[in-house]
């Protein structure tokens, strides 16, 4: 018969797998009737945590730490998605660490911070060289980027720079003036490189064809953002027939969302794209150029998994290609 998982627990207990993994490394934020239910699951199926695969893990923590920008985006959403169903298959536990500020950042280099007393470390969307002032991190067990790339760490990566150009492509087809949203950055340790290679790879591939953006607002990432920088380029002139490339699709929700309510309509006086493949943006018509946000979770996880019992042996490197989804936002009305 086969031996029981922590998914047949979790169905039995009608809970997630996460609350199953919580109640087996004794967490004390978990009710009562909750951890009664998975005990009850846990006697009913012979169920034991597969502690042959834990004993492989160094630190024997049962957790991994997750340090990212921020949390309560549609990206982070989902990327942290595709990385915990491959943990909770582990009986692997996550704890997120967002930077936020300036204190957290200098926290997190000292190598007592509590983000190091785990079994492993991603970092997400995030230059390990800016964290860490071009020191190695301080934690010597299995690092893995995901979201951003580094010759010295394992890296699952999309290629930003290749989805700036084939943006900026797009944008070129349409015959339109060219207008962007780009993302309000800090520079130095929160500057990300995500936008820092999309940018690049716009703005390259618009100069190899003569032309240089219209119009252009930076403003930071939300959709209420989107709708503001929406607003502040047609109060800066912005021509009604113009291409806006907006460098996520929070922000090109958002300003779509504005042009629409001011009479612009997307798709036919005016186009407009994002970045991301984001299911909202499918949803609502945002043409955007597509990364597999949730798979890049997923194979982070596996890699650190990997990491963790010894079988990374070189540095890995997994890099993820865009692809251009074309949507109502800019198939109608060309030129």
């Amino acid at each position: 018969m086969e031996r029981p998982k922590v998914q047949d627990v979790a169905r039995r207990a009608g809970v997630g797998t996460s609350t199953v993994s919580r109640v087996l490394n004794n967490h004390p934020n978990i009710s009562a009737l909750a951890r009664e239910r998975v005990m009850t699951a846990i006697s009913e199926l012979n169920y034991s945590p597969n502690l042959s695969a834990r004993s492989l893990r160094s630190g024997q923590t049962s957790a991994v730490s997750v340090l990212l920008p921020m949390t309560g985006t549609a990206f982070y959403t989902e990327l942290l998605e595709g990385a915990q169903h491959i943990f909770d298959n582990a009986d692997l536990d996550t704890a997120l660490f967002p930077l936020v500020s300036g204190i957290r950042i200098k926290r997190y280099q000292r190598p007592d911070a509590l983000l190091y007393r785990a079994d492993g470390l991603l970092i997400a969307s995030l230059s390990p060289d800016r964290i860490y002032q071009n020191q190695p991190v301080p934690f010597g067990k299995p690092i893995i980027l995901v979201d951003a790339h580094h010759p010295e760490y394992h890296s699952v990566y999309f290629d930003n720079l290749a989805a700036g150009q084939l943006a900026a492509q797009h944008a070129l087809a349409s015959g339109r003036p060219i207008a962007l949203i780009d993302v309000a950055e800090t520079a130095g340790v929160f500057e990300s490189p995500v936008f820092l290679e999309r940018r690049g790879g716009i703005l390259q591939t618009l100069s190899q064809h003569g032309v240089t953006p219209s119009h252009s607002v930076q403003v930071p990432i939300s959709f209420e953002d989107g709708r503001q920088a929406a607003r502040a380029l047609q109060d800066a002139g912005l021509p009604e027939r113009s291409f806006v490339i907006a460098l996520c699709d929070e922000l090109g929700l958002g300003a779509m969302r504005h042009f629409a309510e001011s009479g612009w309509t997307p798709g036919q006086s005016l186009h407009i794209m994002g970045f991301d493949g984001s299911l909202e943006a499918r949803k609502t018509g945002l043409t955007t150029i597509e990364q597999p946000v949730r798979q890049m979770g997923a194979v982070a996880a596996k890699l650190l998994l990997e990491a963790l019992e010894g079988h990374l042996n070189t540095i890995q490197a997994r890099r993820f290609e865009p692809t251009l989804i074309e949507l109502s936002s800019t198939q109608f009305g060309r030129t």
